[in-house]
């Protein structure tokens, strides 16, 4: 008896601890406990059932949680701002308030009555006045093409 209510103690316990952590760790410790609680349940020495539970804790932590933190940890809001992106600003129609450069020479575009710092990949610069279209956007900088 004293068996079946340690083991139950450890899987509430551990249950508690990941709704907390959301670290994965705890739910396959808990999981452990839960094989050992029914090998209590069915006589089996208590040795045997600490064994079933490292092992079996062990094993579900080193196969299945590099699996469950891909698929519950990997959210796709997450935006890799190392790169340009495409977003909803993409293919929006503006001006140029102030001159459009390259990288080294950034100018001003307004879109959508809201002023953005703004960059371009062709040859010459955008002047100003000219009209633009959005290809793509790096954190709060617009690439630019001329209409």
């Amino acid at each position: 008896m004293v068996t079946l209510l340690f083991w139950a103690v450890i899987v509430v316990f551990c249950i508690a601890l990941e709704v907390h952590t959301t670290a994965f760790i705890a739910l396959f410790i808990g999981l452990g406990a839960t094989i050992s609680f029914i090998l209590a349940l069915a006589g089996i020495p208590f040795a045997l059932q600490a064994v079933a539970w490292l092992a079996f804790s062990g094993a579900t932590i080193w196969f299945l949680r590099p699996f469950a933190m891909r698929k519950f940890h990997h959210h796709t809001f997450e935006i890799d701002m190392s790169r340009p992106t495409r977003n909803s600003m993409t293919d929006l129609r503006g001006y140029v308030e102030l001159t459009v450069g390259d990288e080294r020479h950034p100018g001003k575009v307004k879109i959508q009555g809201e002023s953005w710092k703004a960059v371009t990949d062709w040859p010459e610069a955008i002047p100003d006045g000219a009209q633009v279209v959005v290809k793509m956007a790096y954190g709060t900088t617009l690439w630019v093409d001329p209409v």
